[in-house]
């Protein structure tokens, strides 16, 4: 599942992770030079909802990335976006599926999760 995970929350996700640590440790030392009770909620809180929303994105691209994959495997046409390009994904025009999540043909390949089904009249 880590495999799915936006690569953008690294960083942000690790710029939270370090405030709030950071803020623990300076609500931990006010505690102690004021001998109050500890709170230290909202620090936690927003690393429980930094976690909580790795975890949802990343299911996210996944179920994305199978509904796709599913559609091409029934010779579906998908709308796939790389860059500024959009190309049409289908078996009739030669596309193949490589690794577990991406289409290929020729040098160009694209993730699965960056497609969508269309409807194609005849």
């Amino acid at each position: 599942m880590c495999d799915y995970i936006n690569r953008g929350f690294y960083l942000l996700g690790g710029i939270i992770i370090v405030a709030s640590i950071i803020l623990i440790m300076l609500r931990i030392a006010e505690a102690k030079d004021k001998k109050e009770p500890l709170n230290i909620w909202f620090p936690v809180i927003t690393i429980l909802i930094l976690i909580a929303s790795v975890c949802m994105s990343s299911i996210y691209t996944k179920k994305a990335i199978d509904t796709n994959i599913s559609y091409f495997n029934n010779n579906k046409t998908l709308e796939c976006s790389s860059g500024f390009k959009t190309v049409l994904v289908s078996k009739k025009r030669c596309w193949q599926r490589v690794k577990k999540d991406s289409f290929t043909k020729n040098d160009l390949v694209i993730r699965a999760d960056n497609c969508s089904e269309i409807k194609l009249q005849n």
